[in-house]
């Protein structure tokens, strides 16, 4: 009987126990479902090479028209300049032109004669002076650098070329160089 109520004495306190205590549930939360499925374009290759090689041809588009910008704001620079350089030369010839026609004034050569006849009076009239010789007048013909290359003296109504008065000239020092530009004849009046 010991067994026996010591195993009824058990089963009584288990059931005890059990109707007593709680079990140890574990809640499990009900999961949802998060793999949400986005619509997500998928390309293939073939797509995908076809975009890079329309993007390529856009972006060559561009830069191809940034050249052409720039040439042709270059090519407006060189026409400026050309154009500048045009004008400049179109002046600058009438400048010329407008010279040559003050210079060649009756006004400018009588200025121009009288010049040279002073510069020639200024550097050979001793030697003139001191040439042993009667004339009416004396004509000296110069190079484009003021050199002489032929001595005339004027007798009896023409005009004679003297090669040792020539020579005692081109011995002469000059203080003051003649560069004319272009060859001139000098004609002085014996006085």
């Amino acid at each position: 009987m010991k067994r026996t109520t010591f195993t009824t004495l058990g089963l009584a306190a288990m059931t005890l126990i059990a109707c007593n205590t709680s079990t140890k549930e574990v809640k499990t939360e009900k999961v949802q479902d998060l793999n949400k499925v986005e619509n997500v374009a998928e390309e293939t290759t073939t797509q995908f090479e076809e975009k890079a090689l329309e993007d390529c041809i856009a972006y060559s588009k561009v830069v191809n028209d940034i050249k052409l910008m720039e040439a042709a704001e270059a090519q407006k620079v060189a026409d400026s300049i050309a154009k500048a350089e045009l004008d400049l030369k179109e002046a600058l010839a009438k400048a010329v032109e407008a010279r040559k026609k003050r210079e060649s004034t009756p006004e400018a050569l009588a200025k121009r004669a009288k010049e040279a006849e002073l510069w020639f009076k200024a550097n050979y009239e001793s030697v003139v002076k001191a040439y042993d010789s009667s004339y009416e007048g004396l004509r000296v013909k110069l190079t484009t650098e003021g050199d002489i290359y032929e001595v005339a003296l004027f007798v009896n109504g023409e005009w004679k070329k003297d090669q040792k008065l020539m020579k005692q000239l081109e011995k002469v020092e000059v203080t003051k160089d003649l560069a004319p530009g272009k060859a001139i004849a000098i004609t002085v009046k014996n006085a």
